[in-house]
C-alpha cells in the first residue's frame, strides 16, 4: 500500500549533538589563558622598568663611553744615553750669593699661592653645601696643596699637579693616606673639604688625590695654578733651590738651600736620581724643591736622615701621568741600573740596562729575561738607559707587547737575543 502525504514530502527534523568540553579541557583552557594574561602583564612590567631604570643607565654608560675624557701629559725631559753623551750643565751660574737670594725670593709669592691643609675627614666637618661634592673655600692658596692628616698631629703638604675632567689632582705623601680611611683638604685653615683616593705607589711614597672643582668660586679658580714640573737631570751639586711644604715640622715653612749631593736608586722598572740639600729635615717632614724660576725640580723622599732628600721630579712624571690618567702604574718587572762606557771597560761587560733582578711572574719573567741580560734596544731603537726604558714601558698601553733587544752572556761571550714582553696595568 502506498503511502501519500497530500503532494507533499514529509520532512524530517536534522538530529544534531552538541559536544560539551570536559571539565578537565576547560580547566586547560583557563590556565592556558591565565599564562598568556600574565606574561602580557610581565612584559608589560619589564618594559616599564627597563624604561625608567635600565635604558637610561644604558644610556648614561654609552654617553660615558663617547664622552671625550681628558689626559694629563708633562713635558718629558730627555735622559741623555750614555753612550751618546754626558749630561750636560746646563746651570746658569751666578756669582753673587745675593743676587740668587733675590731671584729665588721673587718666586716665593707664587710657590705659597700652592698651600693647602688636610687632615681626616670627620662626616660633617666640611662645607658640602647643597650637593656631596666637595667644596673649595674661597682662600685657596693654589699649587701646594697643605695636607694635614689631623690623626697623632700628623701633618704634610701636597701639589697642585693636574686640573683636568672637573677635578683638581694633588700629589701628596703616600704615608699619609695610607693613615687615614678617609681625608679632607682644608683651605688657608677654612673650610675643609672631602678628597678622593686616586692612586697610590709605596716605592716612591706618592699619592696622587683629588678634589671637584663644582664648589670653587670665580675667585678661588683664578687664583689656583697648577705647578710647572721642571728638568730635574740639568740640577747639579751647588744649585740653589726654594724649599716649601712641611719642613723643620711645620706646615707651609718655606727656606732656601744648596743641593749638596746627588745620588742614584735603583728601584722596580726606573732608577730615580736622589737629591739631597742642607736642609734639615724632621720625621713626618714632606716638602717640594722648586728652582730658580719657580717649578718642581724634586718630591720629598721618605727617609730617616736629618737632611731633607728629594726625587728628580724627570724620573716621576711618566709614572704621575698614569696614576692620573689610568689610576695605575705600568709594571715590566725588573731592576736594573746603566752600564755608561766607564763601568763597561772597567768591567768588560757591554754598556747598556744591567738585569740584577727579574721579580717572579713578572712580564720581563714571563718572556724570559734574566739576571745579568743587558738591555740595549726596544722594539728595534736604541735603549741605553733605564729612564729611556721607563718612557717606553709608559708609552705603551696595558696588555701591549714591546720587544726586548739584549745581550746575554754564553760560554763563549755574549751574544744577542731578543724577546717580547707583554707590560702590565697594576
Amino acid at each position: 500500500m502506498e503511502h501519500k502525504n497530500n503532494g507533499h514530502e514529509q520532512e524530517y527534523p536534522l538530529y544534531t549533538e552538541r559536544i560539551v568540553p570536559s571539565p578537565k579541557v576547560k580547566y586547560r583552557r583557563l590556565i592556558k589563558t591565565v599564562k598568556i594574561l600574565l606574561l602580557i602583564i610581565a612584559i608589560g612590567v619589564i618594559y616599564a622598568v627597563a624604561d625608567k631604570i635600565v635604558i637610561p643607565v644604558i644610556m648614561d654608560k654609552i654617553a660615558v663611553r663617547n664622552r671625550v675624557v681628558d689626559h694629563i701629559e708633562f713635558t718629558r725631559d730627555e735622559y741623555p744615553d750614555p753612550e751618546t753623551q754626558q749630561i750636560e750643565d746646563q746651570r746658569q751660574i751666578k756669582n753673587d750669593y745675593d743676587a740668587i737670594i733675590q731671584s729665588l725670593r721673587s718666586k716665593v709669592s707664587d710657590v705659597q699661592r700652592t698651600v693647602v691643609t688636610v687632615r681626616e675627614y670627620v662626616s660633617g666637618h666640611y662645607n658640602d653645601n647643597d650637593s656631596d661634592t666637595p667644596y673649595v673655600s674661597e682662600e685657596i692658596q693654589d699649587d701646594l696643596v697643605k695636607l694635614e692628616n689631623n690623626v697623632e698631629g700628623y701633618s704634610t703638604m701636597g701639589l697642585l699637579v693636574g686640573h683636568l675632567n672637573g677635578r683638581y689632582m694633588i700629589l701628596t705623601s703616600q704615608t699619609y693616606t695610607a693613615a687615614v680611611e678617609e681625608y679632607a683638604v682644608v683651605v688657608q685653615d677654612s673650610d675643609e673639604y672631602k678628597a678622593e683616593l686616586v692612586c697610590s705607589d709605596e716605592l716612591t711614597g706618592i699619592s696622587i688625590i683629588s678634589i671637584y672643582d663644582t664648589q670653587v668660586t670665580d675667585a678661588d679658580s683664578q687664583y689656583m695654578k697648577v705647578a710647572d714640573l721642571d728638568n730635574s737631570y740639568v740640577l747639579n751639586k751647588g744649585d740653589m733651590v726654594i724649599a716649601t711644604g712641611k719642613i723643620y715640622g711645620t706646615s707651609g715653612a718655606i727656606d732656601y738651600g744648596t743641593i749638596t749631593n746627588r745620588t742614584v736608586a735603583n728601584s722596580i722598572d726606573n732608577n730615580y736620581e736622589i737629591f739631597e740639600t742642607n736642609l734639615s729635615c724632621m720625621k713626618d717632614d714632606y716638602g717640594f724643591l722648586f728652582n730658580s724660576d719657580g717649578n718642581v725640580v724634586g718630591i720629598s723622599q721618605v727617609n730617616s736622615d736629618s737632611k731633607l732628600k728629594a726625587i728628580g721630579i724627570s724620573d716621576l712624571k711618566c709614572m704621575i701621568e698614569c696614576m692620573i690618567n689610568m689610576q695605575g702604574k705600568m709594571y715590566f718587572g725588573i731592576v736594573a741600573q746603566n752600564v755608561d762606557s766607564e763601568l763597561s771597560e772597567k768591567n768588560g761587560i757591554p754598556m747598556g740596562i744591567y738585569i740584577s733582578k727579574v721579580d717572579n711572574d713578572s712580564p720581563a719573567y714571563q718572556a724570559g729575561l734574566q739576571p745579568g741580560d743587558i738591555i740595549q734596544g726596544i722594539n728595534k731603537m736604541p735603549c741605553y738607559s733605564i729612564q729611556r726604558l721607563n718612557d717606553k714601558i709608559y708609552d705603551s698601553s696595558a696588555g701591549q707587547v714591546i720587544n726586548v733587544s739584549i745581550k746575554r752572556k754564553g760560554k763563549s761571550g755574549y751574544f744577542d737575543a731578543s724577546y717580547d714582553v707583554s707590560v702590565e696595568l697594576r
